[in-house]
């Protein structure tokens, strides 16, 4: 049977599944009471009569959408979209699907975007934040809807987060360019008043000052957004300089991958062959990078595991250890084939 406009109701997966209407509801809703034998006659019903069902209406009714919506700096970042497949593969398997959004690294724009995703009324917010500005994630709008900030924190913002231990990774950065022979180090950073960014350079200040390494001001560039343009322009500008250090460490992947573009079509070979980077971020493509000898490996799968299970925590209305402040250590990845050199790891004490 069918209803009046020839779609099949739920009343009519029941009747030919054998079923009551509220079996048929926990098929829908991935409810565990339901046996594999049943849950799977009911599914194939479903599949036979083309039954679809109405979310729009269903989220009227129970107000909820099961939807979460996510906003990133740049869905070009691999790491973002790593750490989202990861929050997927949690969250799919619970009923739940995800909205993306970029801002473009701009506050502005994150705004925009965290309206539009407010009015599709998602159950939750994932947000990798564009700057330090965090004012309109308190208005009374989010005020029931959890929201988890990622990779970056905003100072004063009372939210759960989730991130590496971007010091501890800068430190091992330091050390391994130094343990290779490196005395003067070069930096190659974002804006510093987004969280990830200064922390970054905090990481590099206090490596350079505990090694007794030369901070040469003319080499610590840091400015904007950390992308592949920021990337190309302050290699640009840091090789300009005639009496410039051999060896940088960038603050991310998209610098990484703008600065290794500059340097592969502007440089001689004589500089190319002194030149050497150490990075944040290892991803899939990291040792194509050849400059590159050590490289910051974030736990990607780890940060999304880490993101939805706290997510599915607070949508259940657990609000233990509210707002809670998780801290990943990352692995240090030593790039062999690229002239990196095995070291003996600093061993740091967690804050």
């Amino acid at each position: 049977m069918v209803d009046s406009h020839g779609s099949a109701t739920i009343k009519d997966v029941a009747q030919s599944a054998g079923v009551s209407i509220a079996t048929v509801s926990r098929v829908l809703n991935h409810s565990e009471s339901v046996t594999a034998d049943t849950r799977q006659r009911v599914l194939q019903v479903m599949e036979e009569l083309g039954y679809n069902r109405n979310e729009v209406a269903r989220s009227l009714k129970v107000r909820q959408t099961r939807t979460i919506g996510i906003i990133a700096p740049e869905l070009s970042n691999v790491f973002f979209m790593e750490v989202v497949e990861a929050m997927e593969r949690i969250l799919a398997p619970k009923g739940y699907s995800m909205i993306i959004a970029s801002s473009n690294d701009s506050v502005r724009e994150e705004k925009r975007k965290l309206q539009v995703l407010i009015e599709r009324n998602v159950d939750g917010m994932v947000v990798m934040p564009a700057g330090a500005e965090g004012e309109h994630f308190l208005t009374k709008a989010l005020a029931n809807i959890p929201l988890i900030m990622v990779d970056r924190r905003i100072k004063g913002l009372e939210v759960d987060s989730v991130e590496t231990d971007n010091r501890y990774g800068v430190h091992q950065m330091i050390h391994a360019l130094k343990s290779e022979g490196f005395e003067r180090i070069g930096f190659i950073g974002g804006d510093p008043t987004i969280h990830t960014a200064r922390e970054r350079l905090l990481g590099y200040l206090e490596a350079m000052a505990e090694y007794g390494l030369p901070v040469e001001e003319r080499f610590v560039l840091k400015k904007g957004a950390m992308n592949q343009g920021t990337g190309k322009d302050l290699l640009s500008r840091a090789l300009g300089e005639h009496d410039h250090p051999d060896a940088f460490f960038i603050a991310n992947d998209s610098m990484h991958l703008g600065a290794t573009a500059y340097a592969m079509e502007s440089l001689a070979q004589e500089t190319l062959d002194r030149l050497v980077f150490a990075s944040f971020d290892y991803l899939s493509y990291a040792p194509l990078l050849k400059l590159c000898h050590y490289a910051v490996a974030q736990p990607l799968e780890r940060i999304g595991h880490e993101v939805a299970s706290l997510m599915l925590k607070r949508l259940g209305g657990d609000r233990l250890g509210f707002p809670e402040h998780v801290m990943l250590r990352p692995d240090i990845k030593v790039m062999l084939a690229n002239g990196g050199r095995p070291f003996e790891q600093k061993v740091m004490v967690a804050d």
